[in-house]
């Protein structure tokens, strides 16, 4: 009998048997000692899994820990697919984009998925921090290697805009949209946001790392002052907190789906989409750049992603059409 079995195995058998299941049913069964079922056991336990025991009836699995990589690997097992063919967990990372970048750079195969469940260093849009507590969020980067232009890397964002949207409305039913170019919202204050980063020359994208946050159980308790007024999380919209795993799965299918939709079709799906979930589109905004503010209508976005604002100049000049690449949007009541 061999002595080495993975969790994802373990917990797989548990589930599809329900019930007790004895020691020596589960050596049988997965070709191993007893000893190494007690030992697998003991050692899920410790990273969050409840199990019953019996001395008559053997063990019994209560509860998975609300963040179970076991469980999201079982649920993407089971056909081809890009993103999510390999899923690394760490319990606490400096930054999931950051580790991603060094897998990538190592030769990481397309799809691979890096998810933490806490981050020391998280990071946002224009260096900002991403507050990542453990026991609260879901904090993912996922390696791909599109062939896109660097000119049209944007379209990995709105990509995975469209995805995490269509993921977040199915798991919740809240009205989530998205505000340029990739945070989402919850009536009006941000639910997630997205990063992508890509290594990149002239003419290819040799890799792109996409970093998404999204807030599952944060509490107004858990917030800074300064983003309280402004962020929310599915608990709070929701009233009660909610499993993670469950939120993961869903994430990675639609970004599976969306991606290979990008990859067959280009960026006709995607921009269609991005603009039926937008919550910017036809309203008045404020745009911050590096050196000036302007205020105008979000009109549209342009084949790149960019923004299209209608500049109100006061009744100074006709309004000028602008493209708006990067800075930071307000929405205007």
């Amino acid at each position: 009998m061999g002595s080495k079995i993975n969790n994802e195995t373990v917990i797989r058998l548990f589930r599809e048997r329900q019930g007790f299941l004895s020691g020596e049913e589960v050596a049988r069964e997965l070709g191993v000692t007893r000893a190494a079922v007690w030992k697998k056991i003991t050692a899920l336990k410790r990273n969050g899994y409840v199990f019953e025991t019996s001395a008559a009836r053997g063990y019994r699995l209560v509860r998975s820990p609300d963040l179970s990589v076991e469980d999201l690997r079982n649920a993407l097992s089971g056909r081809e697919r890009v993103i999510g063919r390999e899923v690394l967990f760490y319990s606490a990372a400096d930054s999931t984009n950051t580790l991603a970048a060094e897998l990538a750079g190592a030769g990481a195969a397309e799809g691979t998925v890096v998810i933490a469940d806490s981050q020391t260093g998280g990071r946002g849009r224009r260096g900002r921090t991403w507050l990542s507590p453990p026991g609260k969020n879901l904090y993912m980067s996922v390696i791909v290697r599109p062939a896109l232009s660097p000119r049209d890397a944007t379209l990995l964002t709105l990509m995975t805009a469209v995805a995490a949207t269509a993921a977040m409305r199915t798991r919740t039913h809240l009205p989530v949209s998205i505000k340029w170019p990739n945070d989402l919202m919850v009536r009006g204050k941000k639910l997630g946001g997205i990063l992508t980063e890509i290594k990149a020359d002239m003419d290819r994208i040799f890799h792109a790392v996409i970093g998404i946050g999204i807030n599952i159980n944060l509490e107004h308790d858990d917030m800074p002052d300064d983003i309280k007024d402004t962020a929310t999380s599915v608990s709070i919209e929701a009233g009660a907190p909610r499993m993670r795993t469950p939120f993961a799965v869903e994430l990675l299918e639609e970004l599976d789906r969306w991606y290979g939709l990008l990859v067959r079709e280009g960026r006709g799906p995607i921009t269609a989409a991005w603009r039926r979930m937008s919550s910017t589109i036809g309203r008045a905004v404020r745009v911050v750049l590096n050196d000036e503010v302007l205020t105008g209508i979000a009109e549209d976005i342009d084949e790149e992603g960019m923004l299209l604002v209608r500049e109100d100049t006061g009744g100074e000049a006709p309004p000028a059409l602008r493209k708006i690449s990067a800075g930071d949007i307000t929405i205007l009541r």
